[in-house]
């Protein structure tokens, strides 16, 4: 097993030192090694790098797995966060990112192999904010910093008007200061008694009775009650408002793998889109029950990719369990080739679910090195986006 030496001395000075306004980041370096300590230069490895809030068990803010080469010197430079094409962003935003509220560490993790079997190299906390990514965030008062970290330690106007003795003039509150008299007296200039007693004539003179009869009885005319009960008929039969369909994506990007005869449910720790419907751990805490609200008739598509490095064949049995037991003529039987190649393995289903119910997916196979496994992003001509090694979608046709 292959492991790698951080520079995390270096991580916090090298923030934002080459990346633009418009696309921040965190840059750090590292050295891989091997086992042994030996520098491992000029490689492909891949790396996936995650910001996680107040502790090393708390909740990921932002995950991205991005693919890098070591220079000769075994040395890698990486920008967590800045947009890459050949980076993916597997949880969060990097911009939502709130940097003022909490604590930050920086865990990354390394395919030496570029495999996606990722073994952690670091786990270590962000001590300072950087500032061009805190200034982003502070738009409004209250999210200044505190004054243990050089800012106001205010929440409001009213409270920085006091900080800096500013709230009072003279000693004498804005709110109870006098009019002054010649603000009065030209008050007083611009809107006298005679001025709206003109104004009243005009308006009088503009309009009488017998031009508001004229008017209710043209308007009698054009539009009478009939007329707006027809149309209200009309408009309440085209105004139907459109439900609301239960749907959702989920995927997996790691490796899965499993003994030979043995019944295993897919897991899918990614969720795309989803509504009405939601996905939910085992009892072993993997997130394999997709579980739906609503009665009716459900399409379940799923794509699966794996590779078995040896030459030999081997079969595969994928197949639907519903509420823990095995759905009614599901199983589908696959042929896995063997040599590296890889095996895009796809099925539909159509099931019939009532709100409450949930599906899962499993799998079997007859030969222990064929695994689940998915691609990474590529650059080269043409680019393209990596391959999940497990993906499904379900979706409501009621």
């Amino acid at each position: 097993m292959k492991k790698i030496t951080l520079l995390f001395s270096c991580l916090l000075i090298l923030i934002c030192s080459a990346i633009g306004q418009s696309n921040k980041g965190i840059h750090l370096q590292g050295i891989a090694r091997n086992e042994k300590g030996i520098i491992i230069p000029n490689k492909q490895i891949a790396l996936r790098l995650s910001i996680v809030m107040d502790s090393a068990q708390g909740e990921i803010a932002y995950q991205e797995i991005i693919s890098v080469t070591t220079n000769v010197l075994g040395l890698f430079f990486v920008d967590a966060g800045a947009y890459e094409t050949n980076k993916i962003i597997t949880i969060g935003d990097f911009q939502d990112i709130e940097w003022g509220l909490m604590k930050y560490y920086l865990q990354l993790e390394i395919d030496p192999n570029n495999s996606l079997q990722f073994v952690t190299a670091g786990f270590e906390k962000i001590n300072y904010v950087p500032l061009a990514l805190f200034a982003d965030k502070a738009t409004s008062i209250t999210n200044q910093l505190p004054i243990n970290l050089g800012g106001t330690g205010v929440t409001s106007t009213l409270g920085l008007l006091k900080l800096l003795n500013i709230d009072k003039l003279n000693n004498t509150p804005d709110s109870v200061k006098p009019i002054s008299n010649p603000v009065n007296l030209s008050l007083n200039e611009r809107l006298r008694k005679i001025d709206t007693n003109t104004l009243s004539n005009r308006i009088n003179q503009k309009l009488n009775v017998i031009d508001t009869l004229k008017l209710s009885n043209r308007i009698n005319q054009k539009l009478n009650i009939s007329d707006t009960i027809y149309l209200s008929n009309r408009i309440n039969k085209l105004s139907v408002t459109p439900e609301t369909k239960s749907y959702g994506v989920y995927y997996d990007t790691s490796k899965q793998s499993t003994t030979i005869a043995t019944a295993t449910a897919i897991k899918f720790n990614f969720q795309q889109i989803e509504n009405k419907i939601s996905i939910v751990n085992n009892s072993l805490g993997n997130p394999t029950k997709i579980l739906v609200s609503e009665n009716g008739l459900y399409q379940v598509i799923f794509n699966l990719q794996f590779i078995k490095p040896d030459i030999n064949a081997d079969e595969l049995n994928v197949w639907i369990r519903k509420n823990n037991a095995g759905y009614l003529n599901t199983t589908l039987n696959y042929q896995i080739m063997g040599g590296g190649i890889k095996n895009n393995i796809t099925g539909v289903y159509f099931l019939n679910l009532n709100a409450g119910d949930y599906i899962e997916l499993f799998y079997s196979i007859k030969n222990s090195n064929s695994n689940m496994v998915g691609s990474l992003s590529t650059s080269v001509t043409p680019s393209k986006p990596a391959t999940p090694s497990a993906m499904i979608s379900i979706h409501s046709l009621n």
